[in-house]
Protein backbone atom coordinates (compact mmCIF):
# COMPACT_ATOMS: atom_id res chain seq x y z
CA UNK A 1 0.00 0.00 0.00
CA UNK A 2 1.10 3.57 -0.66
CA UNK A 3 3.11 4.89 2.35
CA UNK A 4 0.85 7.94 2.65
CA UNK A 5 -2.24 5.73 2.78
CA UNK A 6 -0.51 3.47 5.28
CA UNK A 7 0.09 6.46 7.58
CA UNK A 8 -3.55 7.53 7.25
CA UNK A 9 -4.74 4.01 7.98
CA UNK A 10 -2.59 3.74 11.10
CA UNK A 11 -3.93 7.06 12.36
CA UNK A 12 -7.52 6.05 11.56
CA UNK A 13 -7.54 2.67 13.33
CA UNK A 14 -7.06 0.77 10.06
CA UNK A 15 -9.80 2.69 8.23
CA UNK A 16 -9.66 4.42 4.85
CA UNK A 17 -12.34 6.35 3.03
CA UNK A 18 -13.19 6.20 -0.65
CA UNK A 19 -12.26 9.89 -1.15
CA UNK A 20 -8.86 9.25 0.47
CA UNK A 21 -8.19 6.31 -1.85
CA UNK A 22 -9.27 8.30 -4.91
CA UNK A 23 -7.02 11.21 -3.86
CA UNK A 24 -4.11 8.76 -3.62
CA UNK A 25 -4.60 7.76 -7.25
CA UNK A 26 -6.81 4.71 -6.88
CA UNK A 27 -9.60 4.26 -9.38
CA UNK A 28 -13.11 3.06 -8.49
CA UNK A 29 -12.25 -0.18 -10.34
CA UNK A 30 -9.16 -0.70 -8.15
CA UNK A 31 -11.19 -0.13 -5.00
CA UNK A 32 -13.84 -2.60 -6.21
CA UNK A 33 -11.16 -5.25 -6.93
CA UNK A 34 -9.58 -4.74 -3.49
CA UNK A 35 -12.97 -5.30 -1.87
CA UNK A 36 -13.65 -8.37 -4.01
CA UNK A 37 -10.26 -9.88 -3.13
CA UNK A 38 -10.74 -9.20 0.58
CA UNK A 39 -7.87 -6.73 0.87
CA UNK A 40 -10.39 -4.04 1.87
CA UNK A 41 -13.54 -4.66 3.90
CA UNK A 42 -16.57 -2.39 3.67
CA UNK A 43 -17.48 -1.01 7.11
CA UNK A 44 -19.87 1.81 6.19
CA UNK A 45 -20.71 3.81 3.13
CA UNK A 46 -17.43 5.22 1.79
CA UNK A 47 -15.50 3.70 4.73
CA UNK A 48 -13.32 0.60 4.36
CA UNK A 49 -11.04 -1.32 6.68
CA UNK A 50 -7.69 -2.78 5.68
CA UNK A 51 -7.69 -6.56 5.96
CA UNK A 52 -5.97 -7.64 9.16
CA UNK A 53 -6.66 -4.40 11.02
CA UNK A 54 -8.69 -5.14 14.18
CA UNK A 55 -12.19 -3.68 14.26
CA UNK A 56 -12.16 -2.10 17.71
CA UNK A 57 -14.73 0.02 19.52
CA UNK A 58 -12.74 3.14 18.56
CA UNK A 59 -12.71 2.02 14.94
CA UNK A 60 -16.51 1.61 15.00
CA UNK A 61 -16.94 5.14 16.38
CA UNK A 62 -14.54 6.66 13.86
CA UNK A 63 -16.17 4.76 10.98
CA UNK A 64 -19.49 6.41 11.81
CA UNK A 65 -17.87 9.86 11.90
CA UNK A 66 -16.05 9.26 8.60
CA UNK A 67 -19.26 8.06 6.94
CA UNK A 68 -21.09 11.25 7.87
CA UNK A 69 -20.80 14.66 6.24
CA UNK A 70 -17.63 16.71 6.86
CA UNK A 71 -17.64 18.48 10.20
CA UNK A 72 -19.77 15.90 12.02
CA UNK A 73 -18.41 14.84 15.41
CA UNK A 74 -19.09 12.33 18.16
CA UNK A 75 -21.34 13.82 20.82
CA UNK A 76 -23.60 13.35 23.83
CA UNK A 77 -23.64 10.00 25.58
CA UNK A 78 -20.95 8.65 23.24
CA UNK A 79 -18.59 11.42 24.40
CA UNK A 80 -19.65 10.74 28.00
CA UNK A 81 -18.64 7.10 27.57
CA UNK A 82 -15.31 7.94 25.90
CA UNK A 83 -14.31 10.38 28.66
CA UNK A 84 -15.46 8.11 31.47
CA UNK A 85 -18.41 10.13 32.76
CA UNK A 86 -19.82 8.34 35.79
CA UNK A 87 -23.53 8.06 36.68
CA UNK A 88 -24.68 8.57 33.08
CA UNK A 89 -26.41 5.84 31.05
CA UNK A 90 -24.32 4.02 28.47
CA UNK A 91 -25.25 4.82 24.86
CA UNK A 92 -27.24 2.21 22.98
CA UNK A 93 -26.20 3.74 19.65
CA UNK A 94 -23.40 5.99 18.38
CA UNK A 95 -24.31 9.65 18.88
CA UNK A 96 -23.23 12.11 16.19
CA UNK A 97 -23.68 15.88 16.03
CA UNK A 98 -23.92 18.12 12.99
CA UNK A 99 -24.18 21.89 12.65
CA UNK A 100 -25.00 21.91 8.94
CA UNK A 101 -28.78 21.72 9.41
CA UNK A 102 -29.37 17.99 8.94
CA UNK A 103 -29.06 15.06 11.34
CA UNK A 104 -26.66 12.23 10.43
CA UNK A 105 -28.70 9.20 9.41
CA UNK A 106 -27.26 5.70 9.22
CA UNK A 107 -27.75 2.31 10.93
CA UNK A 108 -26.72 2.17 14.56
CA UNK A 109 -26.43 5.95 14.82
CA UNK A 110 -28.51 8.55 16.64
CA UNK A 111 -28.10 11.84 14.83
CA UNK A 112 -28.34 15.26 16.45
CA UNK A 113 -28.12 18.74 15.03
CA UNK A 114 -27.20 22.02 16.64
CA UNK A 115 -27.31 25.68 15.73
CA UNK A 116 -23.84 26.24 17.17
CA UNK A 117 -20.72 24.09 17.27
CA UNK A 118 -17.72 26.46 17.42
CA UNK A 119 -14.15 25.24 17.20
CA UNK A 120 -13.88 25.88 20.94
CA UNK A 121 -16.24 22.93 21.48
CA UNK A 122 -14.43 20.59 19.09
CA UNK A 123 -11.56 18.24 19.89
CA UNK A 124 -10.39 14.72 19.13
CA UNK A 125 -9.56 11.76 21.32
CA UNK A 126 -7.58 8.85 19.93
CA UNK A 127 -8.04 10.40 16.46
CA UNK A 128 -11.85 10.45 16.79
CA UNK A 129 -13.38 13.91 16.18
CA UNK A 130 -15.77 14.74 19.02
CA UNK A 131 -17.03 17.53 21.21
CA UNK A 132 -14.99 18.59 24.19
CA UNK A 133 -15.93 16.90 27.48
CA UNK A 134 -17.35 20.26 28.65
CA UNK A 135 -19.71 20.49 25.67
CA UNK A 136 -20.50 16.81 26.11
CA UNK A 137 -21.50 17.40 29.73
CA UNK A 138 -23.78 20.25 28.66
CA UNK A 139 -25.37 18.13 25.93
CA UNK A 140 -26.22 15.25 28.30
CA UNK A 141 -27.27 17.37 31.30
CA UNK A 142 -30.94 16.46 30.84
CA UNK A 143 -30.39 12.70 30.77
CA UNK A 144 -30.06 12.33 34.57
CA UNK A 145 -31.82 13.86 37.62
CA UNK A 146 -30.49 17.16 38.98
CA UNK A 147 -28.90 15.54 42.05
CA UNK A 148 -27.11 12.98 39.89
CA UNK A 149 -25.96 15.73 37.53
CA UNK A 150 -24.41 17.60 40.46
CA UNK A 151 -22.63 14.50 41.74
CA UNK A 152 -21.37 13.60 38.26
CA UNK A 153 -20.19 17.16 37.65
CA UNK A 154 -18.32 17.28 40.97
CA UNK A 155 -16.62 14.01 40.08
CA UNK A 156 -15.59 15.24 36.62
CA UNK A 157 -14.25 18.52 37.99
CA UNK A 158 -12.33 16.74 40.71
CA UNK A 159 -10.73 14.31 38.25
CA UNK A 160 -9.86 17.14 35.87
CA UNK A 161 -11.94 15.72 33.02
CA UNK A 162 -13.78 19.04 32.72
CA UNK A 163 -12.75 22.52 33.81
CA UNK A 164 -15.21 24.98 35.29
CA UNK A 165 -14.03 28.02 33.25
CA UNK A 166 -14.27 26.04 30.00
CA UNK A 167 -17.67 24.68 31.03
CA UNK A 168 -19.02 28.19 31.63
CA UNK A 169 -17.59 29.49 28.35
CA UNK A 170 -19.00 26.56 26.36
CA UNK A 171 -22.42 27.21 27.85
CA UNK A 172 -22.19 30.93 27.07
CA UNK A 173 -21.23 30.18 23.46
CA UNK A 174 -24.53 28.35 22.92
CA UNK A 175 -27.10 30.86 21.54
CA UNK A 176 -29.87 31.60 24.02
CA UNK A 177 -32.43 29.95 21.75
CA UNK A 178 -30.45 26.73 22.10
CA UNK A 179 -30.23 26.79 25.89
CA UNK A 180 -33.81 25.72 26.53
CA UNK A 181 -32.79 22.07 26.42
CA UNK A 182 -29.86 22.83 28.74
CA UNK A 183 -31.86 24.29 31.61
CA UNK A 184 -30.49 21.76 34.13
CA UNK A 185 -27.14 23.53 33.74
CA UNK A 186 -28.53 26.61 35.51
CA UNK A 187 -29.10 24.51 38.61
CA UNK A 188 -25.65 22.99 38.31
CA UNK A 189 -23.95 26.39 38.10
CA UNK A 190 -25.69 27.48 41.30
CA UNK A 191 -23.82 24.81 43.29
CA UNK A 192 -20.16 25.90 43.04
CA UNK A 193 -19.20 29.03 44.96
CA UNK A 194 -17.19 31.74 43.26
CA UNK A 195 -13.64 30.51 42.78
CA UNK A 196 -14.63 26.96 43.74
CA UNK A 197 -11.92 24.41 42.98
CA UNK A 198 -12.98 20.81 43.80
CA UNK A 199 -10.85 18.95 46.29
CA UNK A 200 -9.49 15.44 46.20
CA UNK A 201 -12.38 13.36 47.53
CA UNK A 202 -16.13 13.26 48.02
CA UNK A 203 -15.69 13.98 51.75
CA UNK A 204 -13.60 17.02 50.92
CA UNK A 205 -16.40 18.31 48.73
CA UNK A 206 -18.78 17.77 51.66
CA UNK A 207 -16.61 20.05 53.81
CA UNK A 208 -17.08 22.88 51.34
CA UNK A 209 -20.82 22.30 51.13
CA UNK A 210 -21.24 22.19 54.92
CA UNK A 211 -19.51 25.54 55.36
CA UNK A 212 -21.18 27.15 52.36
CA UNK A 213 -24.63 26.05 53.56
CA UNK A 214 -24.09 27.85 56.89
CA UNK A 215 -24.54 31.24 55.27
CA UNK A 216 -22.55 34.06 53.64
CA UNK A 217 -20.54 34.74 56.79
CA UNK A 218 -18.80 31.39 56.47
CA UNK A 219 -18.31 31.19 52.71
CA UNK A 220 -14.78 30.01 52.05
CA UNK A 221 -12.34 32.79 51.35
CA UNK A 222 -9.95 30.58 49.40
CA UNK A 223 -9.79 26.95 48.32
CA UNK A 224 -6.55 25.23 47.29
CA UNK A 225 -4.77 28.36 48.55
CA UNK A 226 -1.00 28.42 47.91
CA UNK A 227 1.29 29.47 50.77
CA UNK A 228 5.02 30.09 50.30
CA UNK A 229 6.95 29.20 53.47
CA UNK A 230 10.72 28.88 53.92
CA UNK A 231 11.23 28.23 50.21
CA UNK A 232 8.42 25.66 50.01
CA UNK A 233 5.03 26.01 48.31
CA UNK A 234 2.06 24.37 50.05
CA UNK A 235 -1.56 24.23 48.86
CA UNK A 236 -4.03 24.45 51.75
CA UNK A 237 -7.34 22.70 51.11
CA UNK A 238 -9.31 25.60 52.64
CA UNK A 239 -7.87 28.87 53.89
CA UNK A 240 -8.81 32.17 55.50
CA UNK A 241 -5.69 34.23 54.63
CA UNK A 242 -6.82 37.26 56.67
CA UNK A 243 -6.68 35.25 59.91
CA UNK A 244 -4.00 32.82 58.68
CA UNK A 245 -6.22 29.80 59.40
CA UNK A 246 -6.27 26.70 57.24
CA UNK A 247 -8.57 23.68 57.26
CA UNK A 248 -6.93 20.52 55.92
CA UNK A 249 -8.64 17.31 54.84
CA UNK A 250 -6.66 14.28 56.03
CA UNK A 251 -7.92 11.12 54.38
CA UNK A 252 -6.33 7.75 55.17
CA UNK A 253 -5.84 7.09 51.45
CA UNK A 254 -3.46 10.08 51.33
CA UNK A 255 -1.88 10.02 54.80
CA UNK A 256 -0.29 7.45 57.07
CA UNK A 257 0.53 4.66 54.62
CA UNK A 258 4.18 5.57 54.05
CA UNK A 259 6.62 6.63 56.74
CA UNK A 260 8.22 9.18 54.38
CA UNK A 261 4.84 10.80 53.73
CA UNK A 262 4.12 10.91 57.46
CA UNK A 263 7.35 12.77 58.21
CA UNK A 264 6.92 15.07 55.21
CA UNK A 265 3.47 16.07 56.48
CA UNK A 266 4.90 16.94 59.89
CA UNK A 267 7.66 19.05 58.32
CA UNK A 268 4.99 20.88 56.37
CA UNK A 269 2.91 21.55 59.49
CA UNK A 270 5.89 22.87 61.46
CA UNK A 271 6.87 25.29 58.67
CA UNK A 272 3.32 26.59 58.44
CA UNK A 273 3.15 27.04 62.23
CA UNK A 274 6.41 28.99 62.24
CA UNK A 275 4.81 31.29 59.66
CA UNK A 276 1.96 31.87 62.15
CA UNK A 277 -0.58 29.68 60.34
CA UNK A 278 -3.10 27.68 62.38
CA UNK A 279 -3.94 24.39 60.64
CA UNK A 280 -7.13 22.53 61.56
CA UNK A 281 -7.15 18.83 60.55
CA UNK A 282 -10.44 17.29 59.35
CA UNK A 283 -11.04 13.57 58.84
CA UNK A 284 -13.91 11.39 57.68
CA UNK A 285 -15.06 11.14 61.33
CA UNK A 286 -15.24 14.91 61.86
CA UNK A 287 -18.86 15.96 62.39
CA UNK A 288 -20.58 18.76 60.50
CA UNK A 289 -20.95 20.72 63.76
CA UNK A 290 -17.23 20.48 64.42
CA UNK A 291 -16.42 21.66 60.89
CA UNK A 292 -18.72 24.65 61.37
CA UNK A 293 -17.11 25.44 64.74
CA UNK A 294 -13.67 25.45 63.09
CA UNK A 295 -14.95 27.69 60.30
CA UNK A 296 -16.37 30.19 62.79
CA UNK A 297 -12.99 30.54 64.50
CA UNK A 298 -11.04 30.52 61.24
CA UNK A 299 -13.19 33.27 59.72
CA UNK A 300 -12.64 35.50 62.76
CA UNK A 301 -16.28 35.51 63.88
CA UNK A 302 -17.06 35.79 67.56
CA UNK A 303 -18.59 32.70 69.15
CA UNK A 304 -21.74 33.41 71.13
CA UNK A 305 -21.44 32.73 74.85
Amino acid sequence: MDPALDRIGRRQHGLLTTPQLLSAGWSKHMIHDAVESGDLIVVRRRVLRAAGAPFTHDAALLAAVLAAEPGVVLCGLSVAEEYGFRRFPLPETIHLLSDNGSRPRMPGVTGHRTISLPNYDRTSLRSIPMTTPERGFIDVCGSVPAKTLGEAGDDLLRRGVIRLPRLVKSFELIPRSGRRERRPMYGFFEEPVTGYDPGGSDRELDVMKIINAAGPGLVLRKQQFRVLVEGHAYDLDYAWPDTKNGLEWEGWEWHGKLVSDFHRDKDRTRRLQRARWTIWPVTSKTSANEILAIAVVASGQKVAA
